[in-house]
This record gives structure tokens, C-alpha cells and sequence, in this order.
């Protein structure tokens, strides 16, 4: 294990010793607002004495329910600053799952933005406030009295459970500081750097974006709210705020690559560091990323939540012929990785067993769950070190360097999220009519999609085994109303029964892989108009390799992703010889409701949706202008 000082200082600290150095810098950059170092200090202490105020302790959780903005950074850094730890939630997840976490976080208040206050749903008794209403007459100028210590919590997130309930991990501040000094150091993160934030708040990747950028005295720059998936948007941003350094998971830098191919964009000088972390990294990314970026340093990132943000990672240089991944790398100063087995003892260089992580970056434990903080973390026998089980595989390479192997257990990663299939399975027997339920991970074209297998009540006799009733519609709609969108399987297969191994369990390897075949839609008995219905169901057949698209079918659903996404919207624009964004075929996800909205005819109801949605952001910022508080420049 590496070892260098560890710091005793909160990770709010770092940030306020930039913003004393150099205030009138670029702090956070968006595009309605620029807010420098002493506007965000500013902001940041007025909320801090707010809260204080509403009497938050250390150790407690104020949520951060919001969309990307400025508001964003202003709210972590009001909690810390009050002696709280943030819980960071995604507004999009449906009402049941956003109730839950807030009770089971015992969280009291909320920090949020005012069109989310009144759109979503709240329970009883939690008071919200409004960052970009803030009114409270808090006086940010004035300094905080510290509350907090090193050891305690910084923030929590929540990730996928198995037991059908999602589990919140909660990391420190001195592993923390310990992972930004590190990073910032050993990458030479200075004053000069950008970072484009796409990673979504509640996904651990942000925390780097954040705290990692505002130590160094760089500069945060916030995509709009309806471009955090557009590849042309961030290409813009990169540009114009002259970006050096990207961070996200491996599916968002493909969705960039693709779109830059797709456009023949010149791009070389833009980017001079790049984290990709949370997935696999294709062999081909590293040599593609050269290709548009020019001189970058391609950096792996890995370790799960439970270890602070990332405590590992490889300087990828030149891929090797015979790799069959890019390495896991080696751990970052202050943390240690061993190979054990499932008695906890050193497995020989080379062979596997379960990547076991000690150091500072360990979690404090899961919030309010002291059996599944047991579970997860041991004593070692041989060194006495307090180790977190990560439930990944891997092994030491001849070079020392760590090969990730994939999982234990039943926990999988798709596009850098971590999802037990275990929380999904309960789930779908909770809902009537499923009497057994199982769902895995396929590779199909080299994508990971989830496939739900179902044993229904009642199986009417002679019903075709891959047939896929309208039960399955249900089981879908069920799903949305309770679990976030990467968590509902691509596909769902009604079975008499499940295929079983010697011992009497469900025997996956059996389990019908052609689940998630190309297959003819459920609504593909209407053909599609002529005209623009027509060009988008030839692009969808070519990119999806399908025969046959309804007008109605969800492009999800037959298999898209994100990265075909882009694909199709490249494909488009050429076609079409139009230009609109990614984030429009997000948003009308069939052919129809696509054709309508690039004709001119989007339904009244989501014209009006959309419409009620850009007037109170308007009325937002136009209220942001009127602040006579000093705090925020528009450009």
C-alpha cells in the first residue's frame, strides 16, 4: 500500500481554501449563470446557516432532489457547510421509491428547485426549500463555526438491494479528501482544468466532479437540464468553456464517439484527461478516444460505492494484443486490495477470489442497517485491517497489477449502474398473478440487457412458451411505478416452469438466451405512414436489425440504448436533413410520437407539458436576475 499524509480536514475546506485564494475565478459554469468562487462560498455558507438554523446535526441527511444546474453544487456545499451530510435523489424515479428514501434516510429536509416543488410528490411532514427561491436573508459573508470532524459522514447514496429495498452507503469526509487529494495530485488537476459534469448527482461518479475540480481551483461546467444526453450539447460546451476533463462511465464517452464519427467532427486539442469508471471499458475505446481527442490520458477508475468514489485505477498506454480486459490497475495511496478466498486467506498471484479493499476510503457502513454492514465488511485474520467484501472477482496479475473478473454474486453493473437483480425479482412477485419470478443479465450484441422470466398463476394450457401476453405490458407498467428506468428488463418471457438444476434451484445457464432477440413487435401488425413515419422506421430497422417496427413500438424495448441512440439520431438528421437534438428522441421514443414532433404535431397534452415546464424555469431565472443579494454574474 502507498502511503502519504492523510489529511484531517473536511472536504468543504478544500473548496473555501481556493475560494479565499482566487474569488473572483469561475467556480460553476452554466448557461444562464456563471457563479465564481465567492458567489458559491457565499451561497453555500447562507444555506449552511439556514439549515443550521432548522437545527441539522452532523451525522443527519438533508436530501438534494434536483435536476442539473447550479443549484446542484450550491446545495452539497450548504449541507456540509452546516455540519449535515448530503443524500443526493434522482427526481426522476417514481413517487413510491422517492418516499421511501426519504423515510428510510429520516430525512427532514429538503433542498430542491421550485418547478420540482410543485411537480413532484412529497410526503408529509419533510420541508422543502427552494435553492433558487433562496430568501431565507442568511447572511453568507459570515463563517461557519465547524460542527463536524473528519470522521464523519459527508454523504450517502443509495445503491440497488438485494433484499428488494435499496441500501445507503455512507462515506466520510477524511476518505474523501483522501481520494481528491490523491486524484488531483497524481493527474495534475490544477487551477486551468474544466471539468464537463454529466454523471448524474446520486451516481458516486459526480462526487469527483464536484469536490475533485473546486480543490484544484478549476471550474465546474453544468450541462442545461435538457442536454445531460445530448452528445451535440456537450460537444458545444466542450468548446466553448474549453473543457479538459472528462469523467463519466464507459457508455457516455461511447455515445460522444459515436456522435463525433457520426459528424466527422474535428476534435483533437479539446480534452487532456479522461476518467471512465463504473463498467467495462472496451478494448477499442482508449485508441478511439486518441482518434477524435488527440494526446489524452485515458484513465480507469474502479471500485464500487462502498469505497469512495474510486480507489483504484490504471493509466491506460497502449492496449495490449492478448489483454482480455484493461486492467483494474493498482490502489491509490492510503488504500490497500487483496485476493482472498472464501476463508479470507491470500489467494497465489494468479489465481481468483474476492477483491477485499482496507484503508481510508472504506464506507462508514449502510445507513440504518447494521446487519447488512456485517455482512459486508470483516476483520482480517492475518493483518487485523478492517476490509470491505466487495463481491467482485479478480486476481494479481505476474506485473502486480489487479484483473478485474466480473461479479460473485447476483449484483451486475449496466452502464455504471449497480443493480441487484434481487431488488427487481421482489418486485415482480410482489405484483399479482406471479407466482416466480427470475431475471439475468444477457449479452446481446455486446450490450448487457435484463431479461425477466415469469411463471405465472394460473398457465392456461396450449399458450406457446415464448409467448408474450399482454401480462407482460402490465409487468412493465407495474415496474415503472416503483423501480428507476435502467432497472426495468429490456424483455419478458412467460414459462410454465423454471429450469432447475440437481439441487432443486434455478439452473440461469438454461434460461432461453433468445429472450432478447430480435423479435417482431408487439404493435407491428399497423404499418407506418409514408413520409417521416416511414424514414424513421427504415433507420430503426437498419440500426436496430430488426424486420419489422410499429409506429408505436418503444425503441427501448426492441433492444435500443443510449449509444444506438445516437446512431439513430445521426442517421436522422443526415436522412432528414434536419437538425434536432438527442434528447428529442429521448423524449418520443416511437416512431410515431417522433414523426409528430418533428412535423409540427406533437400531441396538445406533452406540448403543453413541456411548455408549463420552460415558463417556470423562465420564472426562475428571471427571478435569479432580480436578486439583490449580490451572489451570481449572468453572463
Amino acid at each position: 500500500m502507498t502511503k502519504s499524509a492523510i489529511s484531517d480536514c473536511l472536504i468543504q475546506d478544500l473548496f473555501i481554501e481556493q475560494a479565499t485564494r482566487t474569488p473572483e475565478r469561475p467556480a460553476v459554469i452554466w448557461s444562464t449563470r456563471t457563479l465564481s468562487y465567492a458567489d458559491l462560498l457565499f451561497r453555500a455558507r447562507g444555506l449552511g446557516h439556514r439549515l443550521r438554523a432548522l437545527g441539522v446535526r452532523p451525522n443527519t441527511l438533508v436530501a438534494v432532489v434536483m435536476d442539473k444546474g447550479w443549484e446542484q453544487i450550491a446545495a452539497v456545499l450548504g449541507i456540509l457547510e452546516s455540519g449535515a451530510a448530503y443524500l443526493p435523489i434522482d427526481p426522476n424515479i417514481p413517487p413510491d421509491r422517492l418516499s421511501y428514501l426519504l423515510e428510510n434516510g429520516e430525512v427532514e429536509i429538503v433542498l430542491t428547485q421550485s418547478w420540482l416543488d410543485e411537480k413532484l410528490s412529497w410526503p408529509s411532514g419533510v420541508t422543502r426549500f427552494c435553492v433558487d427561491h433562496d430568501e431565507s436573508g442568511a447572511d453568507g459573508s459570515i463563517p461557519l463555526v465547524r460542527v463536524q470532524s473528519p470522521d464523519d459522514v459527508a454523504y450517502v447514496l443509495y445503491t440497488s438491494g438485494s433484499t428488494g429495498k435499496p441500501k445507503g452507503v455512507m462515506i466520510g469526509h477524511r476518505g474523501l479528501v483522501n481520494c481528491i487529494l490523491e486524484t488531483n495530485r497524481t493527474f495534475g488537476v490544477g487551477p486551468d482544468d474544466r471539468v464537463l459534469a454529466v454523471t448524474a448527482l446520486h451516481h458516486d461518479m459526480s462526487v469527483y466532479d464536484i469536490f475533485g475540480l473546486l480543490a484544484a481551483g478549476g471550474a465546474i461546467v453544468m450541462p442545461d437540464r435538457d442536454g445531460t444526453r445530448s452528445p451535440d450539447h456537450w460537444v458545444e460546451l466542450i468548446d466553448r468553456y474549453r473543457v479538459t476533463v472528462w469523467n463519466s462511465v464507459p457508455a457516455f464517452m461511447e455515445m460522444l464517439l459515436v456522435h463525433a464519427s457520426a459528424r466527422k467532427l474535428a476534435l483533437k486539442g479539446r480534452l487532456r484527461l479522461a476518467f471512465l469508471g463504473g463498467d467495462w471499458i472496451a478494448l477499442s475505446a482508449p485508441g478511439r478516444i486518441r482518434a477524435h481527442f488527440g494526446d489524452v490520458q485515458v484513465v480507469s477508475v474502479g471500485g464500487p460505492t462502498e469505497t469512495t468514489v474510486w480507489n483504484i485505477w490504471y493509466p491506460v498506454k497502449n492496449v495490449q494484443a492478448d489483454w482480455n480486459s484493461i486492467p483494474y490497475g493498482h490502489p491509490i495511496a492510503n488504500t490497500r486490495y487483496y485476493v482472498l478466498d472464501e476463508q479470507l486467506q491470500d489467494c497465489p498471484r494468479g489465481e481468483p477470489g474476492e477483491l477485499c479493499c482496507s484503508g481510508v476510503g472504506l464506507l462508514k457502513g449502510y445507513w440504518r442497517n447494521d446487519e447488512q454492514t456485517r455482512a459486508r465488511t470483516a476483520i482480517h485474520p492475518r493483518t487485523g485491517e478492517r476490509i470491505c467484501r466487495t463481491g467482485d472477482r479478480g486476481r494479481f496479475m505476474p506485473d502486480g497489477e489487479i484483473e478485474f473478473l466480473g461479479r460473485i454474486d447476483r449484483q451486475i453493473k449496466i452502464n455504471g449502474q449497480r443493480i441487484e437483480l434481487g431488488e427487481i425479482e421482489a418486485t415482480l412477485l410482489r405484483q399479482p398473478g406471479v407466482k416466480q419470478a427470475v431475471v439475468d443479465a444477457i449479452d446481446l450484441d455486446g450490450q448487457k440487457k435484463l431479461a425477466a422470466y415469469i411463471v405465472p398463476e394460473n398457465v392456461p394450457e396450449n399458450v406457446p412458451e415464448n409467448s408474450q401476453p399482454l401480462q407482460a405490458h402490465q409487468l412493465r407498467a407495474a415496474l415503472e411505478s416503483f423501480l428507476p428506468a435502467y432497472m426495468i428488463p429490456s424483455s419478458f418471457l412467460m414459462m410454465e416452469a423454471l429450469p432447475l438444476n440437481a439441487n432443486g434451484k434455478v439452473d440461469r445457464s438454461l434460461l432461453p438466451a433468445s429472450v432478447l432477440a430480435r423479435s417482431e413487435p408487439e404493435s407491428g401488425a399497423t404499418a407506418v405512414k409514408e413520409g417521416t413515419e416511414e424514414v424513421i422506421s427504415s433507420v430503426w430497422k437498419k440500426v436496430l436489425a430488426v424486420e419489422h417496427v410499429g409506429p408505436t413500438d418503444n425503441f427501448f424495448d426492441l433492444g435500443g440504448d443510449s449509444i444506438l441512440l445516437v446512431e439513430v439520431h445521426a442517421e436522422l438528421q443526415q436522412t432528414l436533413n434536419r437538425r434536432f437534438s438527442v434528447t428529442d428522441l429521448f423524449q418520443f421514443p416511437s416512431i410515431r410520437a417522433l414523426s409528430d414532433y418533428l412535423d409540427g404535431q406533437a400531441s396538445q397534452v406533452a406540448s403543453s407539458e413541456i411548455a408549463e415546464r420552460i415558463r417556470k424555469q423562465r420564472n426562475a431565472m428571471a427571478k435569479q436576475r432580480k436578486d439583490k443579494d449580490k451572489v451570481g454574474q449572468l453572463p
